[in-house]
């Protein structure tokens, strides 16, 4: 089960922690913003923006923060016997876990019945999306890193003109037809599902890090009516930009 220490937080730009013989509980991040440098064991390891890191109890860990930026994460420990993966994992693009993760903190942080039951759904949900991005993490992926950069770079630049399958299929010299089985393959998801997530993990993180109104957020990022902007934003996250926003100020 979540042990005390668990929250959606703001570090500082000096944050550093160093646990030279591991802490008793399994320690899992997922950084959203910033970068963190540091050291598991004798591995070098960097968090960036869409990383998960999960340490399993008595790991020697240190990590810091690497920049300007400020680090904003999600963290839980899990308390218990210790079963996390060995020696640690590290998952290099776990957007899809965000809206879970928030769900699990929002559920943690309240008093409402059934909270124990909710909690431990929310925890299957999380773990079963987590160990499907570890087992394709583990596999040589169908479209190589270097395709995979070039897609992501192209679509972050293009977010609101909703780039085409066949336009996607350009970037990285396929035919249609064979890109959507191999972007499938490699993602888990249809391009255009992709799309509207990439679109939602963009408008997550300008809440977070912006002043800018929901209105101008939305339309920035394509959407002709901010109305239409909630419905999808909701159906990913479970919760209104707003909520989303009041949230992240608390």
């Amino acid at each position: 089960m979540v042990g005390e220490l668990f929250g959606f937080d703001r570090l500082a730009r000096d944050w550093s922690v160093r646990f030279d013989t591991g802490l008793s509980e399994d320690l899992v991040y997922v950084l959203v913003a910033g970068t963190i440098h540091g050291h598991i064991r004798d591995h070098s390891v960097t968090l960036r923006p869409g990383s998960l890191l999960w340490l399993p109890a008595r790991t020697p860990f240190r990590l810091s923060a690497a920049d300007e930026a400020i680090p904003v994460l999600y963290r839980f420990r899990l308390t218990g016997p210790g079963r996390g993966p060995r020696p640690y994992l590290v998952l290099s693009d776990a957007w899809d876990l965000r809206s879970t993760m928030d769900a699990l903190v929002r559920e943690l942080a309240s008093a409402l019945e059934f909270r124990p039951q909710r909690v431990r759904a929310l925890l299957v949900v999380f773990f079963s999306s987590l160990f499907r991005l570890a087992d394709r993490s583990t596999q040589v992926p169908p479209l190589p890193a270097a395709d995979r950069a070039r897609l992501e770079e192209y679509v972050d630049d293009r977010l609101a003109d909703r780039p085409s399958s066949a336009e996607l299929a350009a970037v990285v010299g396929l035919s249609p037809d064979y890109f959507r089985r191999r972007f499938r393959q490699t993602f888990g998801l249809a391009p255009r599902t992709w799309l509207v997530r990439r679109r939602i993990q963009q408008a997550m993180s300008r809440l977070d890090e912006s002043d800018a109104t929901i209105s101008d957020i939305a339309t920035t990022l394509g959407y002709p009516d901010v109305f239409l902007f909630s419905r999808q934003f909701k159906l990913i996250t479970g919760v209104s930009p707003r909520a989303w926003r009041s949230r992240a100020q608390h």
